[in-house]
């Protein structure tokens, strides 16, 4: 009982660090515009952002 009251504590220690750790985490999505020899070619993107601090 005292080893499964342990993991449990540990556990919701872990999942504090994991919601401070992506509480910084940004994505962006949009379209981009490629233009080639066959037009223009539109494809997807999505991006995920770590900001680690400090001013932009």
């Amino acid at each position: 009982m005292k080893i499964h009251k342990s993991f449990s504590v540990l556990v919701v220690i872990l999942f504090l660090f994991l919601l401070a750790a992506c509480g910084s985490a940004h994505t962006n999505v949009g379209v981009d515009m490629r233009f080639g020899p066959n037009g223009p070619h539109m494809s997807p993107h999505v991006g995920v952002d770590f900001y680690g601090g400090g001013r932009h």
